[in-house]
C-alpha cells in the first residue's frame, strides 16, 4: 500500500512541476544542448509537455485514490 502512495505522490509532483514550469525553461535545461541555434523549444515540444504533465498528474492522482481503498 505504501509503494502506490509514494508513486502516486511522485508522478503528482512531477507532473505539476510539468504544467507549473515554463516550457522553455525544462526545454533550456534537458534538450538545448541537442540544437543548433535554436532560441526556444518547438510548438511540438510545448504540447507533448504539457500532455505528459496532465498524464503524470492524473496517473498519480489515480495511485492516490486507489492506494488508499
Amino acid at each position: 500500500m505504501n509503494q502506490e502512495l509514494f508513486a502516486g505522490i511522485a508522478l503528482c509532483i512531477m507532473g505539476l512541476c510539468m504544467l507549473l514550469i515554463s516550457p522553455i525553461r525544462i526545454w533550456a535545461v534537458t534538450d538545448k544542448w541537442k540544437t543548433a541555434g535554436a532560441r526556444q523549444p518547438s510548438r511540438s515540444f510545448v504540447i507533448i509537455t504539457r500532455i505528459l504533465g496532465i498524464v503524470f498528474l492524473l496517473a498519480g492522482g489515480y495511485l492516490l485514490v486507489f492506494g488508499l481503498l
